[in-house]
């Protein structure tokens, strides 16, 4: 058989892990409730839908951004837990390559986000058509970006699960990192004026900010022009963060595979 024939083997059977576990639904469920808050929410709160279309696509990305980081919860165990539950003993034992192992983990992980996501842009489509009767060719972009978002998220993932001694630190450590470590860093950067395009949070949030920026997502609320004027340093263009993105995506995989084909059992 070959390592291409191995490799559907493991993404159809880690896949299918992740269709049975329960963590899967859980992540699918709470992406739906933050769409569902946004759309039942805003026009209760304001009297009303945003004017601009692309703004209300824009709030509507935060269902996509929580199936986005579903990713940490499907890679968090890839390859720690074969170190922790003691799995690998048997698994390393079969007549297959470590990186082939690793990487159908990987790509079964990438699938199954990419079901999340495009279920929730599903949700943000039909809403949009609903409520505004048009779609925004931006809204594609945002999908683009993403899934490219996924992807990076989960090679960072991947990177901690390598490195960490038990699946729950790889998930917990992989959420600091995004969440606690980078947004803190990029808060600090963009308060002193310096760039912060490279670190994940803000690649996070060009998602959104596809639709037009801050003054065009102020702008559909009806606020004054120029509102981003008043902040003093540059946000990140969709370029720079896709950019940003592909270098996580790289790093972080190559970085797992790297640790992980050198790692011991005992």
């Amino acid at each position: 058989m070959s390592e291409f024939n191995k490799l559907g083997i493991v993404i159809n059977y880690e896949f299918l892990k992740h269709i049975r576990r329960a963590r899967l639904w859980v992540i699918l469920g709470i992406a739906l409730l933050a769409d569902a808050l946004v759309l039942i929410l805003i026009p209760v709160l304001q009297d009303g839908y945003p004017d601009s279309v692309l703004t209300m696509a824009a709030l509507m990305t935060v269902g996509p951004t929580f199936a986005v980081l579903g990713a940490v919860f499907f890679a968090g165990d890839a390859i720690a837990g074969e170190y922790e539950n003691k799995t690998g003993f048997m698994l390393f034992t079969n007549p297959i390559k470590k990186i082939t192992l690793w990487t159908g983990k990987y790509l079964a992980g990438y699938i199954a986000v990419t079901l999340l996501i495009i279920f929730t842009y599903i949700i943000t489509v039909v809403s949009l058509l609903v409520i505004y009767g048009e779609v925004p060719f931006d809204t594609l972009k945002s999908w683009g970006l993403a899934q490219l978002y996924g992807a990076a998220v989960l090679s960072v993932t991947f990177f901690f699960s390598s490195i960490s001694k038990g699946s729950m630190g790889a998930t917990i450590i992989t959420l600091v990192f995004i969440w606690v470590i980078s947004g803190i860093v990029q808060s600090v950067l963009a308060f002193t004026g310096n760039p912060y395009w490279y670190l994940i949070s803000a690649q996070g949030d060009s998602i959104s900010m596809v639709y037009g920026g801050l003054d065009a997502f102020m702008g559909g609320f009806g606020g004054g022009e120029g509102f981003g004027n008043m902040f003093d340093y540059e946000i990140p263009t969709i370029a720079e963060s896709a950019w940003g993105m592909v270098i996580y995506l790289v790093l972080g995989f190559g970085l797992s595979i790297w640790i992980a084909g050198r790692r011991q059992l005992a």
